[in-house]
């Protein structure tokens, strides 16, 4: 099925067929219907789906349609698709700058938008999101035939880094965080809180990443052997995360379960919103879920070596790994 929209001067067409979405921009309205007519043809009868666009026109092809076309074609092939999405159209929707023809998007106009952003948002997200648009921008000059000659992005100086954080959890933070949930810690959980709860204790004894922890399967942990396999992580590593008798005894609280089974059946947009909530009505909005990962990393320090807790953790990046490991030198839970 295909869907035409105008944006500004130019029709942007998308076609929903057989599990495939492809999307393209045009002049006129005709040339949009006709080449989703060829395209849902190819479709039906298994011939090529993607005939050859015309160049784009770069005054005509705008911030708006080049973010939303990265974000039709580009971001679905990515394990932070829904993040990315979201953060494009957000982008598209609500700022003038990406309105403008991509040819007139420079870093002037860029460094006004970096500015007005920094009063909405920290530092690191608005670097986040310049990262982001430079990908979108580096797509367009690389493949769409874009008439772009170089990236605004490099034009322009990103935002200084914030300290990183040292914050750690308690136990009396968590305790808290827990009850709030409406989990004892002792009873297995039943509701999507008791199971946030649980997840977030998880997370302090393993030192693994919010999304790792509810990507794994029953199938991931080696109870024999005492740890969890992560096949597919945020670094594209795969890694084994050794399991303390603490997380043993959270699992067999868990399970069993089938090995297909997710341990912690909890969605990550749930996760964040259930989480969020439970911090605001106990007055601890500092405690942020990844700071389990540096409660966990920085009590296992004293039992590995620097290169060892980075296998466990995941960190290629030493430096990175150091702001975790220092905590045990200058702050206490």
């Amino acid at each position: 099925m295909a869907t035409i929209q105008k944006r500004g001067k130019v029709y942007r067409v998308q076609v929903r067929r057989a599990g495939k979405k492809l999307s393209a921009t045009f002049d006129s309205k005709r040339e949009a219907l006709d080449w989703a007519t060829t395209i849902e043809a190819g479709i039906l009868t298994g011939r090529s789906v993607q005939p050859g666009r015309p160049p784009i026109d770069s005054q005509k092809f705008s911030g708006v349609e080049m973010l939303l076309r990265y974000s039709d074609e580009v971001s679905p092939l990515k394990r932070g698709a829904r993040w990315e999405q979201l953060r494009l159209k957000m982008l598209a929707r609500k700022y003038d700058v990406f309105q403008l023809p991509a040819a007139q998007i420079n870093g002037p106009s860029l460094a006004r938008w970096r500015d007005m952003r920094l009063t909405e948002v920290s530092s690191s997200t608005v670097n986040r999101e310049l990262c982001l648009i430079s990908a979108v921008f580096s797509k367009a000059m690389r493949e769409w035939e874009v008439g772009i000659s170089a990236n605004p992005v490099a034009a322009i100086e990103k935002p200084r880094k914030p300290r990183a954080r040292t914050q750690r959890v308690s136990e009396k933070d968590r305790i808290t965080l827990e009850t709030q949930l409406g989990w004892n810690g002792a009873s297995k959980p039943v509701t999507l809180e008791q199971h946030a709860a649980a997840a977030f204790r998880f997370a302090t004894l393993t030192a693994m990443r919010r999304g790792e922890i509810l990507s794994l399967d029953w199938g991931d942990v080696y109870f024999d052997k005492q740890y969890a396999h992560l096949d597919l992580t945020k670094n594209g590593s795969e890694r084994d995360v050794p399991l303390s008798k603490q997380a043993i005894e959270l699992l067999h609280l868990l399970g069993p379960g089938k090995c297909e089974e997710r341990i912690f059946p909890i969605q990550p947009g749930t996760m964040d919103s259930i989480f969020r909530t439970a911090r605001k009505a106990t007055n601890l909005e500092h405690v942020h879920f990844h700071d389990s990962r540096r409660e966990a990393t920085t009590n296992m320090a004293p039992r590995f070596n620097i290169l060892e807790l980075s296998a466990i953790t995941g960190h290629k990046d030493l430096q990175m790994l150091k702001v975790y490991y220092n905590c045990l030198l200058y702050t206490s839970p």
